[in-house]
């Protein structure tokens, strides 16, 4: 009887961890975002704001003078933000095709390391949240590594 508990135990293959992964990756990005809209909608209402920041900076850079150096530097770092979130989107709406699963489940084998070591982190993502700065350090740089593993998903 307890071989059928233990049985019963299942297992995330690679595809549900790193699913997870960018799943909390997400939901970080989208936190000050309100909770009652969509999650797909939270991603568009992101996105334009970031399009519209660099629209904003682009417009008011000018190398003549610190503050339009600033926009210069804001608008590459929003340029970059926004690349990076369209880059995780894109990537997890193919983990929402549950047709695609095993596919990407024996693609992502070979990375089964990394990402279950990210997935690691990410559950003991308490260690690393006792501020905002050494928070957002820590989810840029699951960023950084999962865009990396996953890179080569197309």
């Amino acid at each position: 009887m307890l071989r059928l508990f233990k049985e019963a135990e299942k297992t995330m293959d690679t595809y549900e961890r790193a699913g997870f992964i960018l799943k909390s990756l997400l939901t970080y990005e989208l936190k000050d975002l309100p909770v009652r809209y969509e999650f797909w909608y939270r991603v568009a209402l992101r996105l334009e704001e970031y399009r519209t920041l660099q629209n904003e900076h682009r417009a008011k850079i000018s190398m003549y003078s610190a503050v339009g150096r600033f926009h210069q530097l804001q608008y590459e770092a929003t340029k970059q933000r926004y690349a990076k979130l369209e880059r995780l989107t894109d990537i997890y709406k193919v983990f929402c095709i549950e047709e695609e699963r095993d596919n990407l489940n024996h693609r992502l084998s070979f990375y089964k390391e990394n990402i279950t070591s990210l997935y690691e982190h990410i559950h003991n993502k308490e260690l690393y949240s006792y501020c905002d700065h050494v928070q957002h350090q820590f989810w840029e740089a699951v960023s950084e590594d999962i865009l990396n593993t996953i890179a080569h998903l197309d």
